[in-house]
């Protein structure tokens, strides 16, 4: 009985493979022409996604594999622009690629799955990338014009905006590099180069003026702290001819109570953000909670480790709501 379930599930699974096309099991191996993708899912449109996804995780590991090669026989040009971002994870981001054409070969439907077979031919699709290229190169052009009369604050974040279509760039041109696609690498990488220049020159002459209420100032204290970490600088003094200035605005409500020997705070700060005319960016709540066995004066202390530990977690542009 034993053997005959044994034999009888044996049946089973070689039935089921039996149903699995050959191209499945054994994909086209890709070419001087085309690169080729197998994938499956609960509907054509699922499984065409797996397949350029399998062929995006191919091509991820060839071109991570081309660029840690190169990378120490260049340094100028596009691969060192590339390689002095230290935020771009090359593999992962040449997986998210996308393929804007693509041929389907064959594929097959049952009543759970759907599996398919695609192709993508190179020359179009390194024309296709070429073209994404040179479209954010012209609006990188754009934004420079745009943020020229800005506010030191409103250039950088005219320029952080552009940070994920700049990342994309950077990952388009070391695909072009790794295949040896001709493109121009030299405006390519000055212009990257440049972006690059430009967002840290916006930021690093940023210059915080911090208006605090009595009951802000440990608050204040957090955020000149955090800010110094950064190398953002701070200034004692509101200077409203000094076109790099923001202003924080810190107003704190304070509800306090004695109970069984401990003073309880509740402290709800009102932060804004204001240009040097005194017109408001932003503006948000911070509400937190402290106690000591001293005073209200340590217990509202004690509540502000509530609003340093949210500068700490989502980092001081970012509490500051600096994109």
């Amino acid at each position: 009985m034993r053997k005959f379930l044994v034999l009888l599930l044996l049946g089973i699974t070689l039935l089921g493979s039996e149903k699995l096309p050959a191209w499945y099991l054994n994909p086209p191996l890709d070419d001087n022409v085309f690169w080729f993708g197998v994938g499956e899912g609960s509907t054509l449109r699922q499984a065409k996604d797996s397949a350029l996804a399998d062929i995006a995780a191919k091509l991820s590991v060839t071109i991570s594999s081309k660029v840690s090669k190169s990378s120490t026989q260049s340094t100028s040009g596009v691969s060192s622009v590339f390689h002095q971002d230290v935020k771009i994870n090359l593999e992962s981001e040449v997986k998210k690629i996308s393929f804007s054409s693509f041929e389907t070969v064959d594929s097959v439907s049952s009543d759970s799955k759907t599996m398919v077979l695609v192709k993508v031919q190179k020359v179009k699709f390194f024309k296709d990338q070429k073209q994404i290229l040179m479209d954010s190169l012209t609006e990188l052009d754009r934004i420079k014009s745009t943020a020229a009369n800005k506010s030191i604050l409103e250039q950088y974040q005219i320029f952080k905006n552009f940070s994920p279509e700049a990342d994309k760039a950077k990952i388009i041109a070391s695909v072009l590099s790794s295949f040896d696609v001709e493109y121009d690498r030299q405006l390519t990488s000055t212009k990257l180069s440049d972006y690059d220049d430009s967002i840290d020159d916006a930021r690093s002459k940023i210059e915080f003026y911090i208006n605090a209420d009595r009951n802000s100032r440990y608050c204040a204290d957090i955020l000149k702290e955090a800010l110094a970490k950064e190398k953002i600088k701070t200034t004692k003094y509101l200077n409203k001819n000094n076109r790099n200035l923001v202003v924080v605005d810190l107003d704190t409500d304070v509800t306090s109570r004695e109970m069984y020997g401990s003073f309880m705070t509740k402290a709800r700060t009102t932060v804004s953000l204001k240009s040097k005319d005194n017109s408001i960016l932003s503006t948000f709540i911070v509400e937190s909670k402290g106690s000591s066995s001293l005073d209200e004066a340590a217990s509202l202390k004690n509540s502000s480790m509530d609003f340093k530990k949210q500068v700490a977690e989502k980092g001081v542009f970012d509490f500051l709501g600096i994109n």
